[in-house]
């Protein structure tokens, strides 16, 4: 009786293995630009285990040279089923009915930023303490951050808003923008002769003028309400 055939092999471009046709399954995703596979099935998987190393992501591209096009849900799902990766698969699974579930009014993420998990706020706005079902840290609805406890919303809002016209009036009264770049420079003490640290342009703190220029030029380059000016001598 004659020889069964031998199964062709073809070599991985990305593992450079030789391995059977049973390792390079027809195309995965019906957008690949490929008509026949050239990376093999273990590295295909492994390119998604890659991809979710971190944090899964609803874009994973297919790795075939000149393809780059996006996986499609049930072509992740195949993949991973396929190489008994359950607990991968549902981790992306969940991560992508909360995408969904994202898009709504109603849906919080946890604010423990180890937990990575969210929810429906059946209450909206009325019930503004959301306890997560997953790690039971509580969540404010409103201002998406920890709860801020022992405050109400108002309460929080009014704090903020006199922090923050706090904070910018100490900045009006001790930092200046820099005349050369937007880099912020605080004068705590010492002269007026300031460097800015970022583009090491010199000025004087009081009317902004150049200090290369008053250097070679004299003070009455400096503007003439400055403390710092003197009329220009001829003599």
């Amino acid at each position: 009786p004659p020889l069964p055939s031998k199964t062709p092999n073809s070599t991985c471009q990305v593992c450079f293995d030789e391995k059977s046709s049973k390792y390079f399954r027809p195309i995965f995703n019906h957008n690949c630009l490929q008509v026949q596979r050239t990376i093999c099935d273990t590295c295909i998987y492994r390119h998604i285990q890659q991809a979710f190393q971190e944090m899964c992501t609803d874009d994973v591209r297919c790795p075939e040279l000149e393809c780059n096009s996006k996986y499609a849900y049930d072509t992740i799902k195949n993949i991973l089923i396929s190489n008994r990766d359950k607990n991968l698969f549902e981790r992306y699974d969940r991560f992508i009915n909360l995408h969904l579930l994202e898009q709504m009014d109603e849906f919080i993420w946890c604010s423990n930023s180890k937990c990575q998990m969210g929810q429906l706020n059946d209450g909206g706005e009325l019930n503004n303490i959301v306890t997560c079902t997953h790690c039971h840290k509580k969540t404010c609805f409103k201002h998406k951050i920890t709860w801020h406890t022992g405050l109400t919303c108002e309460e929080y809002d009014l704090r903020i808003n006199n922090d923050l016209r706090a904070s910018l009036r100490w900045l009006n009264q001790n930092t200046k923008t820099c005349p050369n770049c937007p880099f912020q420079i605080e004068k705590n003490d010492g002269c007026d002769h300031m460097t800015c640290i970022k583009c090491k342009y010199e000025f004087c703190w009081s009317c902004l003028a150049d200090y290369d220029r008053i250097r070679r030029e004299g003070n009455h380059r400096h503007h003439p309400n400055c403390k710092h000016y003197a009329a220009y001598n001829k003599h």
